[in-house]
């Protein structure tokens, strides 16, 4: 009844103050949608919350300024005379923008619910504007005096306020407060349309000059912009100059603000993405102005010529990492994400249009989106810049099902993204992606926001971004500094290739002002699969950049492969090839990765010893220093060598490396450095200097390019065992290499020759191949063996007795299982490389060996634990493997045959990463009481996340929990640290959850979040403890939780600062339903589980006539005794509470059949 009163209300304003053509509201919605707004609102809790997160950020500001008018009127500063500011002068941009945003979002609460406080306050905010920008010119119009900052900020934020409010601002009741007398006053909306004008003029910046840039390149400013320049304009009654002003934003432009038609879009390539770094490309704002002027103006059919454009919103998330995380090129910030923006502008467009098929993929992303991240919870911040989440979630928002057909890979191994001259690949697996999968980039180009880098190259592993390009600093000001300029911009700032000592970059055509970061584009000549296409074979891709650099005089390729060994073992083959096409004097080849320590040594792990050298503190006198390699520190370079070399970058914090392999047979020297700090790196890496390794090689790099072979492990045991040049002549074409993986043997022979047209001959190893790129595969485990026949870009290959011949797109595979020889297998029983073992094992190892050999000799971490001369060849009780608690351990069979031949097989067994901080390492009992500082080991970002990253105390003094110096209390808590703790619940039942705690703010505040990450399952959420005063502690209890008998590990999210923890206790309350009852019956299915609105039970080939849902307590929740075998039940219409519950059903026969559900 209220939302009909509200809307009759709402309704009647509109017909009473219909003086100009333009209804408001327009920008976000009309009021013909409100109905469909408010049912949203009342049929979803998303919808929902948005309303009450907005209140929230609102209320309490609302409150005061009934009485205290001034409270937020005197946050406001003053504003700039004009708008000839630069960014880092428009120091109150922020300010501005966040009064705005106050204002817009009380508009909006006013709108949707027609309480007239929330009214009254966005009008005084929007009073006080209105009078100091209603005297002036458009010329001198601003807020912080940032021609660029004020409309993506505060003009947007007032123009969303001012279009919620403007019915109610016309009503002849209306008054404002008036700031300057203290008085309340009639609003006047001529002058509001004054000042609206004036906005909206020096947004749209004709007294600035013209578009001179059609069918140019030009910045993101005007994308940026866009949106609060076009909300400006829809707040103009004048028709026939709104029009006017329309039609210059979309059709000529002006200077600042280019035309969106002739100028904007244009810029989108066939790939329908914005032509910059990666985190600018997203630019939703295009997306949301094409779906805006389509909403106002139909008949434009603004998407005749763009539908590119929402084909290029669904390419973003093809480009992650396997932890989530963008890749990197150029100025770009590797976590800032508009994947979910795109699809809800897209869903809205979609839906309204009739683009059947692309509502129906943005749904399917959407969903995808919001499981991966654990649910939608929609954002409703208070920021400056560009912030309409709450706007376009609630009113563009479109409900996303619980279960929706269809899915979207987004994994595919091979993306290319042609402006950037950037080629993706990557394999990955099933499970543990985050720490297996393998995903890199290579390749280089200019365009805004780029960096001069040539074929540059970022790779991942086990967890880590370990090897990155430059990427962006956090602040503005950082942005001018010598580190990003000098080194980050530069090719020495990145993984790349210097010809000569002296590759750099131009300034004609360069992106910025004196920053000579013009260079070539590099280009994809080959790849397998091609651009999102699915791959042949499972275990092999690669891409191949050719960059013709016309700056140095140069011509480079790059090819990167990923190669797959094993579920858990995989490497990268990077082969480099460059050639200056005047004088080869020098190549040096530049890696960067993260780390504690490089270790550069022969196969047999010998380290190279090193000397100072100042061969890189030079530059070529250009004015940004270029190639940007003065800021290498710790500088020492071995000896000239040709041996094959092993680098080995350790990082300390995880156990964790890269291992960089390179074959012999061409002499370079190694130099290891220090460089600035990794940006964006995880765990401690941000702030540590990042290992460099430079390798030096004279003459050219083409015919002896450089072929490296990286593997990220867990241990210093790495499957790759040896690798190897392959030749054509004197030319190297690419590299055998021979991993070895538990007791599986695999040998590559990885071949990459300059293009498809050369022929390869290996007689010795009876390998011919015409083509590119191939891999020729022999793997035998324990008695099997396969060949395996791969040609990426080519016509055959042979290997042997076996060939292939490819197919008219020059790609072809085959796996052939042949005879494994049994003689003289080698290898382990019933285990595996980096297996886990529990903490505190006795472990016994059976090898298997054999006929041809006589003996076999077991090694623990290199110690000789004892020699077998027959089977069974069991090794037990080993003081080595006895109470097993070491992070890893180096397990190795040396045999050895009649002739004194030795081979040898190796693995590394592991112990949990994390594991819980007791005396035992066994987890934590409960019931009982577990204290904070307590919690688990196992470092940074696995065991906890800590922003300050040091603590003071004696207790634990390696980690970065802040700890009281006593060490018992957990101190200094931020917002967004976590703490884990691994616990073992002996009975499934209900507990009561006890937190000792001092929390010294006021007023409440949200404190803690309890959860099961890695089971999806939030048991307590947004929890606010008691105010207890500074030195006082409190024991009490937050809330009861349903926990189920095993091992969980258990996670404390800490949402803001200002108190201290001190320990916890589950106790126990009652016991769940007993084991028997709850048996797993998979003909009955309960979907989707866990749930959060509502669910479907159905029975498999029966019905039932007897339906129970019981908490955890056994006390009966739902009830149906109707005969069917499907149902949905709404967890809402039911008030069925977040927790446990059984799903208990008796069929006709008289059977029963029980399901856990699970609501959140």
């Amino acid at each position: 009844m209220m939302n009909k009163l509200i809307l009759g209300i709402a309704l009647l304003q509109v017909l009473f103050l219909s003086g100009q053509s333009l209804q408001h509201p327009v920008i976000w919605t009309t009021p013909a949608e409100k109905p469909e707004v408010l049912a949203k609102i009342e049929d979803y809790n998303w919808a929902s919350s948005i309303v009450t997160k907005a209140k929230a950020a609102v209320d309490d500001k609302v409150s005061t300024h009934i009485t205290n008018p001034l409270a937020i009127l005197n946050t406001i500063p003053a504003l700039a005379a004009d708008d000839n500011l630069s960014e880092a002068q428009a120091t109150t941009n922020a300010a501005h923008s966040k009064v705005l945003n106050y204002a817009s979002y009380a508009a909006m609460i006013y709108y949707i619910t027609g309480e007239e406080k929330y009214a009254q306050f966005a009008a005084d905010i929007l009073w006080y504007y209105i009078e100091e920008l209603a005297p002036r010119t458009p010329s001198n119009t601003a807020m912080s005096g940032s021609d660029f900052y004020d409309p993506r900020s505060g003009y947007a934020q007032f123009a969303i306020a001012y279009d919620f409010m403007v019915n109610y601002l016309k009503l002849p009741s209306t008054q404002v407060y008036q700031k300057s007398t203290g008085t309340k006053i009639a609003f006047d909306n001529t002058k509001a349309q004054k000042a609206v004008y004036n906005i909206a003029m020096n947004a749209l910046h004709e007294h600035g000059g013209a578009d001179t840039k059609y069918g140019k390149t030009v910045s993101n400013h005007p994308i940026l912009r866009a949106p609060g320049v076009l909300f400006s304009i829809l707040c103009v009654e004048d028709d026939t100059e709104r029009e006017r002003m329309f039609n210059v934003f979309w059709n000529v432009g002006t200077k600042e603000q280019n035309s969106f038609t002739k100028t904007i879009l244009p810029m989108f390539g066939e790939q329908g993405i914005w032509p910059e770094a990666l985190s600018y490309s997203f630019m939703q704002n295009v997306t949301l102005v094409l779906n805006l002027v389509d909403r106002i103006k139909p008949e434009l059919n603004v998407m005749d010529n763009n539908m590119h454009i929402l084909d290029g919103n669904f390419l973003f998330d093809n480009l992650r990492m396997p932890n989530r995380r963008f890749v990197r090129y150029g100025d770009s910030h590797r976590d800032n994400d508009g994947t979910a923006q795109l699809y809800r502008y897209t869903l809205n467009l979609a839906s309204r249009k009739g683009f059947d098929s692309y509502e129906q993929k943005a749904k399917v992303a959407l969903k995808q989106s919001y499981d991966a991240n654990g649910g939608y919870n929609p954002p409703v911040p208070i920021s400056t810049f560009g912030n309409f989440y709450a706007f376009e979630q609630l009113f563009w928002g479109i409900n996303i099902p619980e279960t929706i057909e269809g899915e979207i890979n987004f994994q595919k191994p091979t993306v290319v993204i042609k402006h950037a001259g950037v080629a993706l690949q990557r394999n990955y697996v099933e499970d543990n992606n985050e720490d297996y999968g393998l995903c890199g980039i290579i390749g280089g180009a200019h365009y805004v926001h780029s960096h001069c880098t040539g074929i540059t190259m970022e790779l991942y592993g086990a967890g880590y971004i370990m090897a990155a390009n430059a990427g962006l600093p956090k602040t503005l000001a950082e942005r001018s500094q010598p580190e990003h300029e000098n080194y980050f911009w530069r090719h020495a700032g990145n993984n790349t290739m210097i010809v000569n000592g002296t590759t750099h970059g131009i300034q004609p055509g360069s992106w910025n002002s004196d920053s000579y970061l013009w260079m070539d584009t590099t280009v994809n000549e080959a790849a397998e699969p091609k651009h999102l296409e699915d791959p042949i074979n499972p275990n092999f891709s690669f891409a191949t950049q050719f960059l013709d650099d016309t700056v140095n005089n140069d011509q480079q390729k790059r090819t990167l492969s990923t190669i797959r060994t094993s579920e858990t073992t995989g490497y990268y083959f990077d082969m480099f090839r460059s050639k200056s096409l005047g004088a080869n004097n020098f190549h040096d080849y530049i890696y960067h990765n993260l780390g504690d320590a490089t270790n550069i040594m022969t196969m047999d792990g010998t380290e190279l010893a090193v000397t100072p050298t100042t061969r890189y503190q030079n530059d070529i006198g250009d004015l940004q220093k270029s190639p940007g390699w003065r800021f290498f520190e710790d500088t020492n370079v071995t000896a000239a060598t040709d041996a094959a070399i092993q680098v080995r970058f350790d990082l300390n914090e995880t156990n964790t490396y890269m291992n960089m392999f390179a074959p012999s047979g061409v002499v370079r020297e190694y130099t290891k450095a220090l460089g600035p700090a990794t940006r964006e790196a995880k765990g401690g890496y941000i702030n540590k200097k990042t290992q460099i390794v430079a390798i030096r090689q004279q003459g050219e790099a083409w015919n002896k390019p450089y072929v490296h072979i990286f593997e990220p492990s867990k241990s210093t045991n790495t499957s790759v065992k040896s690798v190897e040049h392959l030749y054509r002549g004197e030319v190297i074409v690419g590299a055998k290499v021979e991993s070895q993986i538990g007791d599986k043997v695999v040998t590559d022979y990885v071949i990459c020759q300059e293009d498809a047209s050369k022929v390869l001959s290996l007689p010795d190893v009876g390998i011919e191949f015409t083509g590119h790129f191939a891999v020729v595969r022999y793997e035998q485990s324990i008695d099997k063996a396969y060949i395996t026949l791969y040609i990426g870009e080519g016509t055959s290959l042979t290997y042997g007795s076996h060939s292939l011949t490819a197919d008219a797109s020059n790609k072809g595979q085959k796996v052939i299982e042949v005879e494994a020889d049994l003689s003289r297998v080698l290898g382990f029983k019933n285990l595996e490389n980096n297996q886990e073992i529990p903490k505190g094992t006795n472990l016994t190892v059976e090898g298997i060996v054999g006929t041809d050999f006589t003996e076999a000799t077991l090694y623990v971490n290199n110690v000789n634990v004892g020699t077998l001369t027959e089977a069974p060849y069991v090794w037990s009780s080993i003081p080595e493997l006895t109470n097993m608690t070491d992070l890893s351990y180096l397990i190795k069979i040396e045999a050895k045959d009649a002739s004194d031949v030795v081979e040898e097989r190796t693995l590394t067994l592991l112990t949990p990463k994390q594991w819980a901080y007791t005396p035992d390492n066994k987890p934590h009992a409960i019931p009982g009481k577990i204290e904070f500082e307590h919690y688990d080991n196992g470092g940074i970002d696995i065991a906890y996340w800590d922003k300050k990253n040091q603590n003071s105390s004696t207790f634990r003094p390696d980690e970065m929990v802040d700890i009281s110096s006593n060490g018992k209390i957990v101190r200094d808590i931020k917002s967004g640290e976590w703490l884990e703790f691994t616990i073992h619940v002996a009975q499934a039942g209900n507990y009561d959850l006890e937190v000792t705690h001092q929390t010294r703010r006021s007023p409440a505040f949200k404190q803690l979040t309890v959860s099961f990450p890695d089971e999806n399952i939030t048991l307590l959420s947004d929890i606010i403890l008691t105010n207890t005063g500074s030195g006082n502690y409190l024991t009490e209890t937050i809330g009861s939780v349903d926990l189920e008998a095993g091992t969980h590990v258990l996670r404390f999210s800490l949402l803001d600062y200002g108190f201290d923890l001190d320990s916890f206790e589950f106790k126990l309350n009652s016991l769940s339903l007993s084991d028997d009852i709850v048996k797993d019956q998979s003909k009955l299915l309960v979907y989707p589980n866990p749930t959060t609105n509502s669910f479907t039970i159905k029975l498999k080939n029966a019905v039932w006539n007897k339906l129970r849902i019981y908490n955890a307590l056994g006390v009966e929740v739902y009830a149906n005794n109707a005969v069917q075998n499907t149902l949905n039940v709404s967890v809402k219409e039911n008030n069925i509470k977040s927790g446990l519950y059984f799903v208990v059903i008796r069929d006709q026969q008289g059977e029963q059949y029980t399901q856990k559900l699970i609501v959140k």
